[in-house]
């Protein structure tokens, strides 16, 4: 029997409608609290059976904790990370780590001189369907790989223009689909390959850069699309691509070419594999969530249960069934996300720089 550890979510957006209920499903987790981002102004001191902290500084003063997930803008996670690990509690965060590598790299120093162990919720990691791709490409199936295309269009024109983004319009709060998605898409490359990107160049867009509803004028400088080249150690090349304010967009879409074979992957669903004949499908075992789980958790259960399962087994000292994504992981995607926007800025191509890591 598991011996449940004890959590504490701050963020009472994403982490209650998503991190609470799946951390509940975990036998190995007890959540023990939630608080606030911001100081709500309510009297309530439970949030759907959970303690509730209006504060979540109050939260880690007072609460005996196991692990702290961080579930807030990315402007806030150097501030809250940081206390978490200064109050000796594990650490969770949702991505991008930081809101730049000078910040992520004190955050990987901290916990690494506090001995506490320390993840970024990179939860596409443990998708059955990624973790085939990544047991494909170690295996060299597809021969030494020369060019890989990752993209993805979606159907977000109304959305952009029939409501208000907040934070998420705002660069100066991490908002953006660099950050958001990009995030992602990076961590999942240099995962795949076991290779760091080493230059980019990289174009940053705002389509929609305001809107005007019935509480005024939202002035947006955030991007809503990005594009950006690049390579990694090995010689291979990369090619970024997200749209989201489309009519109609076609969803994600991989391609993996190799010298002995081809790879696509088509909206974390579907996996084919050509070998110089035709492509063919390839059977991955569905990791199913729980019947009763709703809307929105269920669309993330696939990975992230199997990321707070690999947090559990690290964390009582047993051998973990996936490659957790650490803040060492977090700051090298944070370096790239960096050179990204400052290629975008300057109109040029950007070695990356990843610092002296510990």
């Amino acid at each position: 029997m598991m011996k449940p550890l004890s959590v504490g979510i701050i963020g009472t957006g994403f982490g209650r409608t998503v991190h609470a209920p799946i951390f509940q499903m975990h036998p190995g987790f007890h959540v023990k609290s939630i608080a606030s981002v911001h100081r709500q102004r309510t009297e309530d001191r439970t949030w759907n059976g959970i303690p509730y902290y209006r504060n979540w500084r109050d939260m880690l003063d007072r609460e005996q904790l196991d692990l702290v997930s961080i579930v807030s803008a990315p402007g806030h996670h150097y501030e809250m990370a940081m206390l978490a690990l200064q109050s000796g509690y594990h650490v969770l965060t949702e991505k991008p780590l930081g809101m730049n590598t000078e910040q992520t790299l004190q955050m990987l120093r901290e916990s690494e001189r506090l001995d506490r162990q320390a993840f970024v919720n990179f939860q596409w990691r443990g998708a059955p369907i990624r973790q085939r791709i990544k047991h494909i490409l170690k295996g060299k199936e597809l021969g030494d790989i020369q060019h890989i295309k990752y993209n993805g269009s979606f159907s977000g024109y109304s959305v952009l223009t029939e409501s208000y983004r907040g934070w998420e319009a705002r660069s100066e709060n991490g908002g953006g689909f660099l950050f958001a998605v990009g995030s992602h898409m990076v961590d999942s490359l240099m995962w795949w390959m076991g290779e760091e990107i080493t230059e980019v160049y990289g174009d940053m867009r705002t389509q929609i850069p305001s809107y005007h509803g019935d509480a005024g004028i939202e002035i947006r400088d955030a991007d809503d699309a990005f594009t950006f080249t690049g390579r990694l150690n090995g010689g291979t090349s990369l090619v970024v691509d997200v749209f989201f304010p489309g009519i109609h967009g076609r969803g994600w879409t991989l391609e993996i070419y190799g010298t002995k074979g081809t790879l696509i992957m088509r909206n974390d669903q579907n996996l084919e594999c050509s070998f110089g004949g035709a492509f063919e499908s390839i059977d991955i075992e569905p990791f199913q969530p729980p019947a009763n789980l709703e809307a929105p958790a269920v669309h993330y259960y696939n990975g992230f249960y199997q990321m707070i399962d690999g947090i559990y087994h690290s964390l009582t000292g047993n051998t973990t069934r996936i490659d957790l994504p650490t803040f060492a992981d977090g700051h090298k995607t944070q370096a790239v996300l960096d050179a990204v926007r400052l290629s975008s800025e300057t109109r040029s191509r950007i070695n990356i720089d990843y610092g002296s890591m510990p």
